[in-house]
């Protein structure tokens, strides 16, 4: 049964992250290069997942309509001139109406997937300069080891938690831990950690937005705690700060993201933005980041850890 719809409840969309960071002898065309190769059998494999699905559920619809048709015809609650086949088409699209209202096939399929590699520009602006430096402190904080070789965000945007499961059975069934391109990946990974994001607030385009062709856009990523506030009023500021921000800024997107409850590492809220690129333009986000109140200044720039990148796919 759908527990979503039972229960009234907002179906959540999930961004599964992995970041990964291959070792300091691999050249980053090559290992974007086996990453790209896993994304696409990832979204080959999703693709005919959900395309099984739909031939299940038809069949059994089509199976349950056959023997329900059969079934009244022998207690005789036909009538004479009652067609079986008329009868059994009526059964299978109820049927496959009600499987679509309480079953999770609506839910299945990645909703997007992205590549983020990490900036190892330092900024000749000073205080963007402070702040990335911070940021990669951060990222040795948990175990990366920045500047060492190409470090990367893998990025699959799904809606509802039953992706777990079926993206499990892809990767480790479907695909293999050690053969094809996962295996081919895996080779060339020195660390990874692993992350699982609830969706709280979006403006703009999608984060997974189709790459446009030689895209100068820049990917900017605060990572932060949430402080003495209550979740709910804290969630709320954040949205409200991000309002501003879209008013005041020339962004592409910006999300908000909560880590879902004891799955992954590092803080546990994330802000995500994607500008144009250049120094003028990430100023320009973070001044009016700081001018919206006490947790865009404090918790956000002050606190926050910034990291900096570019989509590669």
């Amino acid at each position: 049964m759908d527990v979503y719809r039972a229960l009234n409840a907002d179906v959540p969309r999930l961004l599964f992250t992995v970041l990964h960071q291959s070792g300091p002898m691999f050249a980053e065309e090559d290992f974007t290069r086996t990453v790209t190769a896993l994304h696409q059998d990832i979204r080959q494999q999703a693709q005919e997942v959900g395309e099984e699905l739909q031939q299940w559920l038809q069949q059994q619809s089509l199976q349950e309509a056959e023997e329900a048709a059969r079934k009244l015809q022998r207690l005789g609650l036909l009538a004479e001139t009652a067609s079986v086949e008329a009868v059994q088409q009526a059964l299978e699209r109820d049927f496959r109406r009600f499987a679509g209202r309480v079953g999770s096939e609506t839910l299945l399929g990645i909703q997007g997937s992205g590549e983020e590699v990490f900036s190892e520009v330092v900024p000749r602006d000073a205080d963007l300069a402070k702040r990335v430096v911070d940021g990669r402190e951060y990222m040795a904080s948990l175990g990366f080891k920045p500047g060492q070789g190409p470090l990367h965000e893998a990025w699959l945007l799904f809606r509802g938690s039953v992706h777990y499961d079926v993206m499990e059975h892809v990767v480790r069934d479907r695909m293999g831990i050690y053969r094809g391109s996962r295996g081919a990946h895996i080779e060339n990974v020195g660390r990874t950690s692993f992350g699982t994001y609830n969706l709280v607030y979006q403006l703009g385009e999608s984060l997974t937005a189709d790459l446009a062709d030689e895209s100068l856009a820049q990917e900017v990523t605060f990572a932060f705690s949430k402080g003495p506030f209550h979740y709910s009023d804290f969630r709320r500021d954040v949205a409200g700060l991000m309002e501003q921000i879209g008013e005041q800024s020339d962004l592409l997107h910006i999300s908000f993201w909560q880590r879902k409850l004891g799955l992954g590492t590092g803080k546990e809220f994330v802000l995500r933005l994607r500008l144009s690129e250049g120094e003028d333009a990430l100023r320009e986000a973070i001044a009016v980041i700081a001018d919206a109140g006490r947790v865009g200044k404090e918790t956000l720039i002050k606190r926050g850890k910034m990291l900096l990148g570019r989509r590669v796919l």
